[in-house]
């Protein structure tokens, strides 16, 4: 199922666990189990707000689109050349 993922991700540039869930009709935990095993394996990472404040803690946090978002992830160079092998 990881290769599933890749290959989901590979045909766009970021990824939430909401797109994979609905896509693959699995559970929310499940995808979002899925999502942390491809970071520990090195393949993804989360992607997160462009500043350091934690979300939440900032003063225009009501304007900021990041604020309420759902976790996305990007590929990691690792996870490039997994998705280029696997869309072959």
């Amino acid at each position: 199922m990881l290769d599933v993922i890749l290959r989901l991700a590979a045909k766009r540039s970021v990824i939430s666990q909401g797109d994979v869930a609905r896509d693959l009709s699995i559970s929310p935990g499940l995808a979002k189990t899925l999502f942390f095993e491809l970071e520990r394996q090195g393949y993804l990472k989360s992607v997160s707000a462009p500043c350091d404040t934690p979300c939440g803690d900032c003063a225009a946090k009501e304007a900021c689109r990041f604020f309420k978002a759902p976790p996305l992830w990007a590929f990691t160079e690792k996870g490039i050349a997994a998705a280029r092998r696997l869309s072959k």
